[in-house]
């Protein structure tokens, strides 16, 4: 730019004001580099934190203390039409017969049959109180029961029969809401009542106890009104009397209301159709009465397991990449990853391979105390994967333990795993006290930089200041110079 007129114009003093400034602005910029580098590195712990946090998830599933997701059991039925089967952990691996005499039902009550049109209940001319008693089983007593208090408003009686049993039903079945409000008794422990219709002109009171099962049956205090409805009437109904559907009994074992089964050569009588209680670890679902012997059939789910430790694995080698991303130098471009420069964290790639090519002691089997030795092996890079799918599924055909221990013994792959994390990702942990110091250098580096910015801003209003004054004298000099000019032509 000629030197005449570099101060000639505003644009031509921005320019020199920018050009300065851009070299003025080169410690300011530097700080602004460091502290763009303090923040990725503060993302990438987030990040890192994250996928830690994955993986302790997959490894606190997998030392579960109360399911034991690596010795997974299935149960199956040999024929789900009649019955179906479920298996927890602690199952026991084996075959079982079983076959039904009757299922669980409901303990149901009926009145005896009213004409609807007629006022049968005009004598009672105060109000009736009665009680139900159901079952409530409790942590102390599973045989514990509760009376239910249920009183019909003296002015209810007055009314055609239709409208009485309707508002005993209705009064009954408040009663009942109000003690589960009441925390008397759980929601599942009611008793509903209903009024049915057999045929036009009929009415019946119907109470039915929402649980199946003797022990969930049906008693009843001295009642006028209960004894002329016949609902508690130690009968079976039959034609228009009142009385029990199913036979109650005096007992679990003569009651018709519990189902009968026939499990490995005994016979069990339970209150409700799901049957957890018979088999360790087993639940069994009845559907329907069978004669002939069925089976059920425990075995290891080894789909399941596979699923685990493949979840395990890929949580695992989510983190390697990327700490081979970010904590340490791309062998091809030889760029540093943001964590490249910290021990800690460079480091970990090689803390986790030492713990999953560890030898575990406390196993069940020492044939069995190596992840390869269930084919699960890493690769030059480090990632794991189950390379010999063979051995996995021998190990864990010969006993599901040979699995669960090499993950869930005390020194076990995933509880190792699960402390060296901890130590990163727990409250006040390796990450936290990192993210903690950069966040005390960005707070440094952007006080200094305000500080600078302050200064630059002042630099560069006094180089504007500066540039005007000498604007102002070349266009003097300029003015001067065209006078003289001027002056020696004329001459």
């Amino acid at each position: 730019m000629d030197i005449t007129s570099i101060y000639g114009s505003r644009d031509s003093v921005e320019y020199l004001v920018a050009q300065m400034m851009r070299l003025e602005s080169r410690s300011r910029d530097r700080l602004l580099d460091k502290m763009d580098s303090l923040n990725e590195r503060k993302k990438v712990l987030t990040e890192l934190h994250s996928k830690l946090s994955s993986l302790k998830s997959r490894v606190d599933r997998m030392t579960d203390a109360l399911t034991n997701y690596l010795a997974v059991k299935e149960a199956t039925s040999s024929n789900t039409e009649k019955f179906t089967a479920t298996a927890s952990s602690t199952a026991k691996l084996g075959n079982h017969s079983l076959s039904v005499e009757r299922l669980a039902v409901s303990d149901t009550r009926v009145s005896k049959q009213y004409n609807t049109s007629d006022s049968s209940f005009t004598s009672y001319t105060t109000d009736q109180t009665f009680t139900i008693e159901v079952g409530h089983p409790t942590d102390d007593d599973p045989d514990n029961r509760v009376s239910i208090e249920v009183t019909i408003s003296s002015d209810v009686f007055t009314q055609t029969n239709d409208q009485v049993l309707q508002d005993i039903a209705e009064a009954i079945n408040s009663a009942m809401s109000q003690a589960v409000a009441d925390e008397i008794i759980d929601s599942d422990e009611v008793v509903n009542a209903t009024v049915v219709n057999e045929e036009s002109g009929t009415a019946r009171l119907i109470l039915r106890s929402n649980n199946t099962g003797y022990s969930y049956r049906m008693d009843f205090g001295t009642s006028t009104l209960l004894d002329d409805l016949e609902i508690n009437a130690a009968v079976q109904t039959t034609g228009t009397s009142g009385g029990y559907v199913t036979y109650v009994g005096t007992g679990p074992t003569d009651s018709q209301l519990n189902s009968k089964f026939t499990l490995d050569g005994l016979i069990f009588y339970r209150d409700s159709n799901t049957v957890s209680d018979a088999l360790d670890g087993i639940t069994i679902r009845l559907l329907d009465v069978f004669s002939t012997t069925e089976t059920i059939t425990v075995s290891s789910d080894e789909e399941a397991v596979k699923n685990e430790v493949q979840s395990f694995i890929n949580a695992y080698n989510e983190v390697i990449r990327y700490l081979r991303e970010k904590a340490q130098i791309n062998s091809d471009s030889y760029e540093r990853g943001p964590l490249a420069d910290d021990l800690v964290y460079r480091d970990m790639i090689l803390d986790l391979r030492d713990i999953v090519s560890s030898e575990v002691a406390g196993t069940l089997s020492t044939d069995y105390n190596k992840l390869f030795q269930i084919g699960i092996e890493a690769d030059d890079d480090g990632y794991l994967s189950i390379i010999d799918m063979e051995k996995f599924t021998e190990a864990l055909e010969a006993n599901p333990r040979y699995v669960s221990d090499l993950f869930r013994s005390d020194n076990g792959i995933a509880n190792q795993i699960k402390d060296y994390i901890d130590d990163f990702v727990q409250a006040g942990g390796k990450i936290s006290k990192s993210k903690e110091n950069l966040k005390s250098q960005i707070q440094d580096l952007n006080d200094r930089i305000d500080f600078m910015n302050d200064i630059l801003a002042k630099k560069e209003q006094q180089l504007r200041d500066q540039f005007a004054k000498l604007q102002e004298t070349m266009i003097l000099l300029q003015n001067q110079q065209s006078f003289y000019s001027s002056f020696i032509t004329m001459m």
